[in-house]
């Protein structure tokens, strides 16, 4: 049975009272997040705000460039702010729970240093009853522009040098279980062979230390999103673990004042060596 709890500003979603994952919304933060991910009483899957990249939280949505704004880093404490942008929680629209799901539908709102809105986003968030082997998650996020045009977009050049490659949705994963192993669903397993590529989905698998069990998750682009199927981001290596899909590799996405843009994407957690089953 699913249970879901608030605090002041987290919501915790929990299975047969384990908790499987953690949706934050602080006051002082830059963006909501989800940690941990896990499956019901494993150990959990993700990291949030690792010294090498303090942005980095668990899975989480940001975007380098909207309106040439930058929402995926974030200044250094007490440097000055400008050029950057918050996702600051507005209010929780939807809390759910059945015997097959627990659900939460929040609305955030994209604000620069000079507080203009540029975008409102609606986030859906549904966990799905796991089975013995695997839990899915879908994420969806709708983004309404503000009363004006809005570009998203990321900062381009070649991988490994000025070109960073941010866009929506990530995870990124523990370093206890880094490096671990990449596949997508064309079969491709090295990083650089995945990066830029277009591919269905794209899945993590580890062994924990914790309790020797390995361990994976597959994020999975949904048919009806734009340039499906999704180009990937990703980095495999010691204390360095991302995937990443990355819609505005190639071009950026041009929103009008009255267009929305919505992602869809799922989450699948699993126990064991990643089963292409398990991803449609």
């Amino acid at each position: 049975m699913f249970s879901l709890s608030k605090t002041q500003h987290s919501l915790i979603i929990a299975w047969n009272d384990k908790q499987v994952l953690g949706y934050h919304f602080p006051e002082d933060g830059n963006r909501p997040f989800c940690h941990p991910l896990n499956l019901p009483g494993a150990p959990s899957l993700t990291m949030n705000e690792p010294g090498d990249h303090v942005h980095h939280q668990g899975l989480w949505v940001a975007w380098k460039k909207v309106n040439d704004v930058n929402f995926w880093e974030q200044p250094a404490k007490d440097a000055d702010p400008t050029g950057f942008g918050k996702i600051v929680h507005q209010r929780i629209v939807s809390l759910n729970t059945t015997t097959d799901s627990a659900s939460l539908t929040t609305e955030n709102a994209w604000i620069d240093w000079r507080g203009t809105t540029h975008l409102n986003e609606t986030r859906r968030i549904t966990v799905h009853q796991p089975s013995a082997d695997t839990m899915r998650i879908s994420v969806g996020l709708t983004l309404h522009p503000n009363e004006r045009e809005v570009m998203l977009d990321l900062r381009r050049g070649d991988p490994g040098g000025m070109g960073r490659y941010y866009s929506g949705m990530a995870i990124r994963f523990d370093n206890i279980i880094t490096p671990g192993k990449l596949l997508d669903a064309d079969g491709r397993t090295e990083p650089m062979d995945i990066f830029g590529k277009q591919s269905k989905w794209c899945s993590f698998t580890s062994q924990h230390p914790s309790d020797n069990e390995t361990y994976g998750v597959a994020i999975i682009d949904h048919p009806d999103n734009p340039r499906h199927p999704t180009t990937w981001w990703v980095r495999n290596r010691e204390n360095y673990c991302l995937i990443h899909p990355s819609p505005v590799y190639n071009e950026p996405f041009h929103l009008s004042s009255d267009e929305s843009l919505t992602l869809r994407y799922s989450v699948v957690l699993y126990r064991g060596q990643p089963n292409p089953l398990y991803f449609e």
